[in-house]
């Protein structure tokens, strides 16, 4: 069992029921599944701007019509502006911490010091019997980046995806290991790994895994094998045929699952940046239709940065336009910002997600989905 921390969760308030939006009661049946859906540097400005790239037309993803809409702050414990690591781990554990940390406490510090160890929300998963999974389409880190890695590994330092994938399969806590891992970054992972003195395929077989080296290999394995890594180099894999793979392993679980699925979102690229909210976007809407009704579905970012459609009086910006031209009248500044990102949900336990919250309410909103924790009056927003 992994320890508590020594910082107590506070306590998500759900406030009044008529506080809710619409007026709508608090889910009957617990959520079976959840998947989290983690759009990097996904605010709002980079939310409208996917929306006209997409559309020509605000509002238009799947996400701006969810029923479950909140606000969340993203700081650390002691900065303002956030990373991965601790954005992620807030999310992930419900305890805010410093950058470049992953699942442990604010006594952390990068590549010197660990702290203590956070439990996290896949953690209690296991515990409770569920399946875990993650997909992710970064190319360098893969399932190992920081907003993946968060959910099942505790390391201070994000970028050492070598001790974060040995993790993976083998977690300090002494529970399983993910079930289901599908990424691209096998490069980066595995010249880690082989750095530790470990050979990454040998450990993968070990723990039970059967291993695939791109999409097209791992589609030709049978879905009864419902522990399976697939690594590849192969940039253009397609993320909506990983997540789709993901959940029909994971489904075979009669207890449940839960997924978190990784878009990088802040490339640098206005136009990769806003395809990739596109796509992930209707990634959620094709599994919402199927399994909103005892799946959480859940959207957030761990931070926004400046990526923002600028310009009045610009003929870039006239509505006439065709709405992909819009990313020549984007302005992109890569820095992470201190603004609050929005959270987005439908399904059980979505009601519980409005107003101004903590990202470590986040946390507190998916434990109380399936069940795992009761909701109770506190002070709104969490451990600010």
């Amino acid at each position: 069992m992994i320890a508590r921390s020594l910082f107590r969760h506070t306590a998500f308030a759900l406030g009044v029921a008529a506080s809710t939006l619409s007026g709508a009661a608090q889910s009957a049946t617990p959520a079976k599944n959840v998947i989290i859906f983690m759009g990097d540097g996904t605010g709002l400005s980079s939310l409208n701007a996917a929306s006209i790239y997409g559309y020509n037309k605000p509002q238009s993803l799947f996400i701006q019509s969810l029923p479950g809409l909140a606000l969340s702050d993203t700081s650390t414990a002691t900065q303002w502006v956030t990373d991965g690591g601790a954005g992620a781990t807030a999310i992930a554990t419900g305890v805010k911490t410093n950058n470049g940390i992953l699942s442990q406490s604010a006594a952390a510090i990068k590549d010197q010091k660990d702290g203590e160890i956070l439990k996290t929300f896949f953690e209690y998963a296991r515990e409770h019997g569920l399946s875990t999974g993650a997909v992710s389409n970064d190319d360098r880190q893969g399932v190992t980046n920081a907003l993946t890695a968060a959910f099942f590994a505790h390391n201070n330092n994000r970028g050492k995806s070598g001790e974060i994938f040995e993790e993976m399969l083998a977690p300090k806590s002494g529970l399983p290991g993910l079930d289901v891992a599908i990424s691209l970054g096998r490069p980066e992972v595995f010249e880690q790994v082989k750095a530790m003195g470990r050979d990454p395929l040998a450990d993968i077989k070990a723990h039970g895994y059967v291993f695939a080296d791109s999409i097209t290999a791992l589609k030709k394995i049978d879905q009864s094998r419902t522990r399976g890594i697939m690594l590849t180099d192969d940039l253009q894999m397609d993320l909506k045929t990983g997540v789709d793979d993901a959940i029909a392993r994971l489904s075979r679980n009669p207890k449940g699952f839960v997924l978190v699925v990784f878009s990088d979102c802040h490339t640098g690229k206005a136009r990769t940046s806003l395809s990739r909210i596109v796509e992930m976007d209707n990634i959620m809407r094709e599994v919402a239709a199927g399994r909103k009704q005892d799946t959480l579905l859940l959207w957030t970012a761990d931070h926004s940065y400046d990526l923002r459609i600028k310009g009045e009086g610009l003929t870039e910006t006239l509505k006439k336009n065709e709405g992909k031209k819009i990313t020549s009248a984007v302005s992109l500044e890569d820095e992470h910002t201190a603004e609050e990102v929005p959270v987005m949900a439908i399904g059980p336990g979505s009601e519980r997600v409005h107003g101004f919250i903590s990202n470590t309410d986040v946390f507190h909103i998916l434990m109380q989905a399936p069940g795992w924790e009761q909701a109770t009056a506190a002070v709104a927003g969490g451990t600010r």
